[in-house]
């Protein structure tokens, strides 16, 4: 379908279609749009999602802003809504509490994002101390507590890093790649180790940490076009932090491998083809709307 239809459909439903559609429905039913949502008998998931895109094209620009922001009141904004949409409190008790819910599920998730895209900013100094020692932490959870030999040399190529520096293949995901890889090696070792294991493999081996830092690239992209909304949506937890976007990691990297050697690829110039796959295949697990991307090893609370 050609992009000019595309965009003319797009301006057309969004101006025209859909506030009339909302206005006979507010007629019909006597109730705003967030109001349908909030009482719909649907998965807690779609509702913030519907909830969201309400207030992304509301007409009221701090309605928009609830959608968006990173450091709105919540329950500031939910007396605003209350007030714009004439909502009677007393008339639907339960709205109140279910908007302030998917408003907190809103923020949390446009925080990380902004969280993430800081860490990813942040490039790599061997003049940091902090990342300095960051850096030495990775190789020993990766090689079971054993000391770096050296900080430059041939020996960080058994991780899978490119060179004798490991510091320049963190160009593209800055400190978020490498806080990612050790992340998984401090809290799944067991797990960790057994990827690492894998990516020896005399016939599907792989660069363990240049595959590890692709996989932060793929988790990032998913979470900043907020295909990461199912999960994160679905959470018990109504504000996930950096932790809880690490975790999602774990499980990307974790199931990559899996995944790889399931695909037997001929050699490693067939991994842009299997990692593409892979995208595909965790794209349309997102689709379900209470997608949840954790592995078994990570529903046990005692390894957490």
């Amino acid at each position: 379908m050609p992009s000019w239809f595309n965009e003319w459909w797009t301006k057309l439903y969004f101006v025209f279609l859909r506030p009339l559609f909302k206005w006979v429905l507010r007629n019909i039913t006597g109730q705003c749009e967030l109001l349908r949502i909030t009482n719909e008998e649907s998965d807690t998931a779609v509702k913030v999602q519907k909830i969201e895109s309400s207030l992304r094209h509301s007409s009221f620009p701090d309605l928009r802003d609830c959608a968006t922001s990173t450091s709105v009141d919540v329950s500031e904004s939910v007396k605003k809504i209350i007030e714009i949409k004439n909502i009677v409190p007393e008339k639907y008790p339960r709205f109140e509490i279910s908007l302030q819910n998917f408003l907190f599920r809103i923020k949390s998730y446009n925080k990380l994002v902004s969280d993430a895209e800081d860490l990813r900013k942040i490039k790599y100094s061997s003049d940091d101390p902090s990342h300095e020692a960051k850096l030495i932490q990775l190789w020993e959870a990766y090689s079971e507590g054993q000391p770096l030999p050296e900080r430059i040399g041939a020996h960080w190529t058994d991780l899978g890093f490119q060179g004798h520096d490991p510091s320049t293949d963190f160009r593209g995901m800055g400190i978020l790649g490498l806080e990612q890889l050790l992340f998984f090696a401090s809290k799944y070792p067991k797990q960790a180790r057994q990827v690492l294991s894998q990516s020896y493999h005399p016939q599907f081996g792989f660069s363990f940490a240049i595959v590890g830092i692709n996989i932060t690239e793929m988790g990032y992209s998913l979470l900043v076009r907020r295909k990461l909304r199912s999960h994160f949506y679905s959470l018990d937890n109504k504000e996930p932090t950096m932790v809880d976007f690490h975790q999602v990691y774990c499980h990307l990297l974790y199931e990559f491998a899996k995944f790889w050697f399931a695909a037997k690829p001929k050699d490693i110039m067939e991994f842009n083809t299997v990692r593409e796959q892979f995208h595909t295949y965790i794209q349309f697990t997102l689709t379900s709307p209470s997608a949840c991307l954790q592995s078994s090893f990570q529903k046990h609370k005692s390894e957490i």
